[in-house]
Protein backbone atom coordinates (compact mmCIF):
# COMPACT_ATOMS: atom_id res chain seq x y z
CA UNK A 1 0.00 0.00 0.00
CA UNK A 2 2.66 2.52 1.02
CA UNK A 3 4.85 1.57 -1.94
CA UNK A 4 1.94 2.35 -4.27
CA UNK A 5 1.55 5.74 -2.60
CA UNK A 6 5.23 6.52 -3.22
CA UNK A 7 6.26 6.47 0.45
CA UNK A 8 8.49 3.40 0.27
CA UNK A 9 10.68 1.43 -2.11
CA UNK A 10 11.75 -2.20 -2.11
CA UNK A 11 15.32 -3.17 -1.27
CA UNK A 12 16.01 -6.40 -3.14
CA UNK A 13 16.96 -9.31 -0.95
CA UNK A 14 15.96 -7.72 2.33
CA UNK A 15 12.25 -7.04 2.04
CA UNK A 16 12.72 -3.79 3.97
CA UNK A 17 11.25 -0.53 2.79
CA UNK A 18 12.78 2.86 3.52
CA UNK A 19 12.25 6.26 1.99
CA UNK A 20 12.83 9.90 2.86
CA UNK A 21 10.10 12.39 2.02
CA UNK A 22 10.44 16.13 2.14
CA UNK A 23 14.04 15.71 3.30
CA UNK A 24 15.44 18.82 4.93
CA UNK A 25 18.09 19.60 7.51
CA UNK A 26 18.39 17.57 10.71
CA UNK A 27 16.72 20.25 12.81
CA UNK A 28 13.56 19.97 10.71
CA UNK A 29 13.42 16.22 10.10
CA UNK A 30 11.22 13.68 11.96
CA UNK A 31 11.72 9.92 11.79
CA UNK A 32 8.72 7.59 11.47
CA UNK A 33 9.15 3.86 12.15
CA UNK A 34 6.22 1.53 11.40
CA UNK A 35 5.94 -2.24 11.50
CA UNK A 36 4.10 -2.98 8.25
CA UNK A 37 2.89 -1.46 4.98
CA UNK A 38 0.33 -4.03 3.88
CA UNK A 39 -2.92 -2.33 4.86
CA UNK A 40 -4.88 0.88 4.47
CA UNK A 41 -4.38 1.43 8.22
CA UNK A 42 -0.66 2.10 7.84
CA UNK A 43 -1.07 4.07 4.62
CA UNK A 44 -3.53 6.38 6.38
CA UNK A 45 -1.31 6.74 9.47
CA UNK A 46 1.62 7.69 7.24
CA UNK A 47 -0.43 10.22 5.30
CA UNK A 48 -1.66 11.77 8.54
CA UNK A 49 1.88 12.08 9.86
CA UNK A 50 3.22 13.58 6.65
CA UNK A 51 0.43 16.14 6.33
CA UNK A 52 0.98 17.59 9.80
CA UNK A 53 4.78 17.47 9.52
CA UNK A 54 4.64 19.25 6.18
CA UNK A 55 2.29 21.92 7.56
CA UNK A 56 4.65 22.45 10.49
CA UNK A 57 7.70 22.69 8.22
CA UNK A 58 9.26 19.28 8.93
CA UNK A 59 10.49 16.55 6.61
CA UNK A 60 9.77 12.87 7.23
CA UNK A 61 12.13 9.89 7.17
CA UNK A 62 10.17 6.63 7.01
CA UNK A 63 11.43 3.12 7.83
CA UNK A 64 9.64 -0.23 8.09
CA UNK A 65 10.64 -2.93 10.59
CA UNK A 66 8.43 -5.86 9.47
CA UNK A 67 8.01 -6.27 13.25
CA UNK A 68 11.58 -7.61 13.36
CA UNK A 69 13.98 -6.71 16.18
CA UNK A 70 16.92 -6.85 13.80
CA UNK A 71 15.33 -4.46 11.31
CA UNK A 72 14.23 -2.16 14.11
CA UNK A 73 17.86 -1.88 15.15
CA UNK A 74 18.89 -1.03 11.57
CA UNK A 75 16.11 1.56 11.31
CA UNK A 76 17.27 3.19 14.54
CA UNK A 77 20.86 3.31 13.30
CA UNK A 78 19.58 5.47 10.42
CA UNK A 79 17.84 7.79 12.86
CA UNK A 80 20.66 8.91 15.10
CA UNK A 81 20.37 12.19 17.07
CA UNK A 82 22.36 14.08 14.45
CA UNK A 83 19.86 13.16 11.69
CA UNK A 84 16.45 13.68 13.26
CA UNK A 85 14.86 16.12 15.67
CA UNK A 86 12.02 13.81 16.69
CA UNK A 87 10.78 10.25 16.28
CA UNK A 88 7.34 8.61 15.88
CA UNK A 89 7.53 4.84 16.31
CA UNK A 90 5.36 1.76 16.45
CA UNK A 91 7.24 -0.57 18.76
CA UNK A 92 8.43 -3.98 17.56
CA UNK A 93 7.02 -7.05 19.36
CA UNK A 94 5.95 -4.63 22.09
CA UNK A 95 4.74 -7.36 24.44
CA UNK A 96 8.37 -8.49 24.87
CA UNK A 97 11.51 -6.82 26.28
CA UNK A 98 13.27 -4.85 23.55
CA UNK A 99 16.97 -5.57 22.78
CA UNK A 100 17.52 -2.13 21.23
CA UNK A 101 16.18 -0.02 24.06
CA UNK A 102 19.56 1.72 24.33
CA UNK A 103 18.94 3.45 20.99
CA UNK A 104 15.81 5.05 22.39
CA UNK A 105 17.54 5.94 25.64
CA UNK A 106 20.29 7.65 23.66
CA UNK A 107 17.73 9.71 21.74
CA UNK A 108 16.04 10.76 24.97
CA UNK A 109 19.37 11.66 26.58
CA UNK A 110 20.04 13.90 23.57
CA UNK A 111 16.59 15.50 24.13
CA UNK A 112 15.15 14.04 20.92
CA UNK A 113 11.38 13.58 21.52
CA UNK A 114 10.01 10.08 20.96
CA UNK A 115 6.29 9.36 20.54
CA UNK A 116 4.94 5.80 20.34
CA UNK A 117 1.79 4.75 18.49
CA UNK A 118 -0.33 1.61 19.07
CA UNK A 119 1.95 0.50 21.91
CA UNK A 120 4.90 1.44 24.13
CA UNK A 121 7.90 -0.05 25.91
CA UNK A 122 7.35 -0.35 29.64
CA UNK A 123 10.91 0.69 30.59
CA UNK A 124 10.78 3.96 28.62
CA UNK A 125 9.08 7.12 29.83
CA UNK A 126 7.68 8.32 26.51
CA UNK A 127 4.21 9.48 25.44
CA UNK A 128 2.09 7.08 23.42
CA UNK A 129 -1.06 7.30 21.33
CA UNK A 130 -3.22 4.18 21.24
CA UNK A 131 -6.53 2.79 20.11
CA UNK A 132 -9.08 2.12 22.83
CA UNK A 133 -8.35 -1.59 22.38
CA UNK A 134 -9.52 -2.87 25.74
CA UNK A 135 -12.88 -1.10 25.78
CA UNK A 136 -13.83 -1.80 22.17
CA UNK A 137 -12.91 -5.46 22.65
CA UNK A 138 -15.24 -5.49 25.64
CA UNK A 139 -18.02 -4.00 23.52
CA UNK A 140 -17.55 -6.51 20.70
CA UNK A 141 -17.57 -9.44 23.14
CA UNK A 142 -20.60 -8.05 24.94
CA UNK A 143 -22.47 -7.81 21.61
CA UNK A 144 -21.89 -11.53 21.14
CA UNK A 145 -23.11 -12.26 24.66
CA UNK A 146 -26.20 -10.12 24.10
CA UNK A 147 -26.96 -12.18 20.98
CA UNK A 148 -27.03 -15.32 23.13
CA UNK A 149 -23.52 -16.66 22.54
CA UNK A 150 -21.83 -18.25 25.53
CA UNK A 151 -19.08 -20.26 23.82
CA UNK A 152 -16.96 -17.54 22.27
CA UNK A 153 -13.54 -18.40 20.83
CA UNK A 154 -10.68 -15.93 20.38
CA UNK A 155 -7.58 -15.60 18.18
CA UNK A 156 -5.07 -12.95 19.24
CA UNK A 157 -1.52 -11.84 18.49
CA UNK A 158 0.78 -12.68 21.38
CA UNK A 159 3.84 -10.54 20.65
CA UNK A 160 2.32 -7.07 20.47
CA UNK A 161 0.57 -4.96 23.05
CA UNK A 162 -2.50 -4.47 20.88
CA UNK A 163 -3.09 -8.22 20.81
CA UNK A 164 -2.69 -8.45 24.58
CA UNK A 165 -5.05 -5.52 25.18
CA UNK A 166 -7.68 -6.91 22.85
CA UNK A 167 -7.46 -10.26 24.63
CA UNK A 168 -7.79 -8.41 27.94
CA UNK A 169 -11.09 -6.86 26.90
CA UNK A 170 -12.39 -10.21 25.65
CA UNK A 171 -11.34 -12.09 28.78
CA UNK A 172 -12.63 -9.50 31.26
CA UNK A 173 -16.03 -9.43 29.55
CA UNK A 174 -16.39 -13.21 29.64
CA UNK A 175 -15.35 -13.28 33.29
CA UNK A 176 -17.80 -10.52 34.19
CA UNK A 177 -20.56 -12.60 32.57
CA UNK A 178 -19.60 -15.58 34.75
CA UNK A 179 -18.03 -17.50 31.86
CA UNK A 180 -14.64 -19.17 31.87
CA UNK A 181 -11.88 -18.29 29.43
CA UNK A 182 -11.29 -21.77 28.03
CA UNK A 183 -7.82 -22.44 26.58
CA UNK A 184 -9.35 -24.96 24.15
CA UNK A 185 -11.08 -22.09 22.38
CA UNK A 186 -8.20 -19.66 22.45
CA UNK A 187 -5.38 -19.48 19.88
CA UNK A 188 -2.32 -17.24 19.63
CA UNK A 189 0.02 -16.31 16.79
CA UNK A 190 3.14 -14.18 16.45
CA UNK A 191 5.13 -12.26 13.84
CA UNK A 192 7.56 -14.02 11.52
CA UNK A 193 9.27 -13.36 8.20
CA UNK A 194 6.89 -15.60 6.25
CA UNK A 195 3.96 -13.55 7.49
CA UNK A 196 5.59 -10.45 6.00
CA UNK A 197 6.37 -12.11 2.65
CA UNK A 198 3.00 -13.83 2.22
CA UNK A 199 0.86 -11.14 3.85
CA UNK A 200 -0.82 -13.94 5.80
CA UNK A 201 -0.91 -14.91 9.47
CA UNK A 202 -1.12 -18.69 8.89
CA UNK A 203 -2.74 -19.25 12.29
CA UNK A 204 -2.93 -22.85 13.46
CA UNK A 205 -6.21 -23.71 15.17
CA UNK A 206 -8.38 -26.77 15.81
CA UNK A 207 -11.46 -26.82 13.58
CA UNK A 208 -13.18 -29.33 15.87
CA UNK A 209 -12.65 -27.14 18.94
CA UNK A 210 -13.61 -23.97 17.09
CA UNK A 211 -16.87 -25.50 15.89
CA UNK A 212 -17.83 -26.29 19.47
CA UNK A 213 -18.21 -22.51 19.73
CA UNK A 214 -20.86 -20.31 18.12
CA UNK A 215 -18.79 -17.11 17.85
CA UNK A 216 -15.23 -15.91 17.33
CA UNK A 217 -13.36 -12.69 18.21
CA UNK A 218 -10.42 -12.10 15.85
CA UNK A 219 -7.36 -9.91 16.41
CA UNK A 220 -8.10 -7.87 13.28
CA UNK A 221 -10.02 -7.89 10.00
CA UNK A 222 -7.09 -9.21 7.98
CA UNK A 223 -7.19 -12.31 10.18
CA UNK A 224 -10.98 -12.54 9.74
CA UNK A 225 -10.54 -12.70 5.95
CA UNK A 226 -7.97 -15.48 6.30
CA UNK A 227 -10.13 -17.51 8.72
CA UNK A 228 -13.24 -16.92 6.61
CA UNK A 229 -11.65 -18.27 3.43
CA UNK A 230 -10.23 -21.26 5.30
CA UNK A 231 -13.55 -22.14 6.93
CA UNK A 232 -15.49 -21.63 3.69
CA UNK A 233 -13.34 -24.27 2.01
CA UNK A 234 -14.30 -26.64 4.84
CA UNK A 235 -18.02 -26.02 4.42
CA UNK A 236 -18.49 -23.68 7.38
CA UNK A 237 -20.86 -20.79 6.68
CA UNK A 238 -19.99 -17.35 8.10
CA UNK A 239 -21.91 -16.06 10.00
CA UNK A 240 -24.70 -18.68 9.78
CA UNK A 241 -22.59 -21.35 11.48
CA UNK A 242 -20.14 -19.08 13.29
CA UNK A 243 -20.64 -15.42 14.21
CA UNK A 244 -17.45 -13.40 13.90
CA UNK A 245 -16.12 -9.91 14.76
CA UNK A 246 -12.84 -8.10 14.16
CA UNK A 247 -10.91 -4.85 14.45
CA UNK A 248 -9.80 -2.09 12.02
CA UNK A 249 -12.92 -1.85 9.79
CA UNK A 250 -11.68 -3.17 6.46
CA UNK A 251 -15.33 -3.73 5.36
CA UNK A 252 -14.88 -7.49 4.96
CA UNK A 253 -17.58 -9.28 2.94
CA UNK A 254 -18.68 -12.69 4.21
CA UNK A 255 -21.21 -15.17 2.80
CA UNK A 256 -24.09 -13.83 0.71
CA UNK A 257 -24.94 -10.29 1.85
CA UNK A 258 -23.20 -10.49 5.22
CA UNK A 259 -20.49 -8.03 6.19
CA UNK A 260 -18.17 -7.99 9.19
CA UNK A 261 -18.96 -6.13 12.40
CA UNK A 262 -15.72 -4.41 13.33
CA UNK A 263 -14.07 -1.43 15.03
CA UNK A 264 -13.15 1.77 13.21
CA UNK A 265 -9.43 2.38 13.54
CA UNK A 266 -8.64 6.12 13.96
CA UNK A 267 -6.01 5.74 11.21
CA UNK A 268 -5.21 9.16 9.77
CA UNK A 269 -6.28 10.97 12.93
CA UNK A 270 -3.86 8.84 14.93
CA UNK A 271 -1.02 9.81 12.61
CA UNK A 272 -1.97 13.48 12.75
CA UNK A 273 -2.12 13.42 16.56
CA UNK A 274 1.29 11.75 16.84
CA UNK A 275 2.88 14.21 14.42
CA UNK A 276 1.37 17.25 16.15
CA UNK A 277 2.60 16.00 19.53
CA UNK A 278 6.16 15.34 18.39
CA UNK A 279 6.31 18.80 16.75
CA UNK A 280 5.06 20.43 19.95
CA UNK A 281 7.70 18.55 21.98
CA UNK A 282 10.44 19.65 19.57
CA UNK A 283 9.36 23.28 19.70
CA UNK A 284 8.23 23.62 23.32
CA UNK A 285 10.19 20.94 25.14
CA UNK A 286 9.45 17.35 26.20
CA UNK A 287 7.74 18.38 29.45
CA UNK A 288 4.54 19.23 27.57
CA UNK A 289 4.00 15.53 26.77
CA UNK A 290 1.14 13.85 28.67
CA UNK A 291 2.18 11.37 31.34
CA UNK A 292 -0.63 8.95 30.53
CA UNK A 293 -1.35 7.30 27.16
CA UNK A 294 -3.53 9.28 24.77
CA UNK A 295 -6.44 6.94 23.98
CA UNK A 296 -8.03 7.64 20.60
CA UNK A 297 -11.80 7.13 20.40
CA UNK A 298 -12.60 3.98 18.45
CA UNK A 299 -16.20 3.31 17.43
CA UNK A 300 -18.00 0.08 16.59
CA UNK A 301 -19.14 -0.43 13.00
CA UNK A 302 -22.13 -2.72 13.41
CA UNK A 303 -23.04 -4.84 10.40
CA UNK A 304 -24.64 -8.29 10.26
CA UNK A 305 -21.92 -10.81 11.12
CA UNK A 306 -23.50 -11.68 14.51
CA UNK A 307 -26.34 -14.17 14.45
CA UNK A 308 -28.77 -14.35 17.36
CA UNK A 309 -29.18 -17.76 18.96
Amino acid sequence: MLEEQGYTYSVQGSGNFVKNTLAVSKTKNVGVILSYTHSHVFTSITMGCEQILRERGYGMQLSITQNSFELEGKCLELMSPDKISGLIVEGTKSAFPNPYIHYYQNLLEQEIPVVFIHNYYTNLETPCIMMDDVNVSKKLTQMLLDAGHTKIAGIFKEDDLQGIRRFQGYAETLSKAGLQVDDRYLWWFHSDHDMWLQNKYNVEYSLDDLMECTALVCYNDMLVEEIYHDLSQKGVRIPQDLSIVGFDNQNVKLDDEYYLTSVQHPRRKLGETAAALVCDMIEKGPDIAPRKPIIMPSTLVIRNSIMKI
